[in-house]
C-alpha cells in the first residue's frame, strides 16, 4: 500500500511539472504562414504587429517590413486638435502648495478653470479676467492625490492631471 501510495505522488508531482510548460503562441485577429517551394525562404504575418523597421526597393516596388509577433508593447495613439487647445504650461506637477499657470499669450475673454478630483467630482471653479499671463492656484487647501484642471476659453478647451503631494 506504501508503495502505491508512493507511486500516485510521483505521477501526480510529474503530471504538475509538465502542466507548467508555456508554448509562446501569437493573439491576434489574423496571421498566416507560409514557406515557398524550395525551402528558402518563410512569412509569416499577423494583423495588429507592431512595425519596427521598414525597408523599401530603390524602384519602390518591394517594401519588407519587419516587427514582432505577440508583442509585449501597447501602443495608443491620441489625436489632438491643436487648433481647439489653450498654449499653456502648468509647473511644478507635482504640486505642493502653489500650482502656475503660465499662459503663452493672453487669452481674449474669460477663461473658466474646473479643478475636478479622481472621481470627477468638481471641487473648485476660478475665472480667469482677459489679458492674465500667469495664474496661481493655491492647491494647500486640498490633500494629496490626483487631481484634474480643465480649462476652458470660447471654443478651446484642455484637460491636465496635477498631482498634489
Amino acid at each position: 500500500m506504501k508503495s502505491l501510495v508512493t507511486i500516485f505522488y510521483v505521477l501526480l508531482l510529474s503530471a504538475g511539472l509538465n502542466a507548467q510548460d508555456v508554448k509562446q503562441q501569437v493573439v491576434s485577429s489574423a496571421g498566416g504562414y507560409d514557406i515557398s517551394s524550395d525551402n528558402s525562404m518563410s512569412l509569416s504575418w499577423t494583423l495588429g504587429e507592431l512595425v519596427i523597421s521598414t525597408a523599401e526597393a530603390a524602384g519602390g516596388d518591394l517594401i519588407l517590413t519587419q516587427g514582432f509577433q505577440q508583442s509585449k508593447l501597447l501602443v495608443t495613439g491620441i489625436n489632438l486638435n491643436p487648433e481647439h487647445e489653450i498654449d499653456v504650461i502648468l509647473f511644478p506637477n507635482p504640486a505642493k502648495d502653489i500650482l502656475n499657470i503660465r499662459f503663452s499669450e493672453p487669452l481674449n475673454g474669460e477663461t473658466m478653470i474646473f479643478l475636478s478630483g479622481p472621481d470627477g467630482r468638481l471641487i473648485d471653479t476660478e475665472i480667469i479676467k482677459p489679458g492674465v499671463l500667469v495664474k496661481e492656484i493655491n492647491m494647500q487647501k486640498y490633500p494629496a492625490g490626483n487631481y484634474f484642471i480643465r480649462m476652458k476659453n470660447g471654443d478651446k478647451h484642455n484637460v491636465y492631471k496635477i498631482i498634489k503631494l
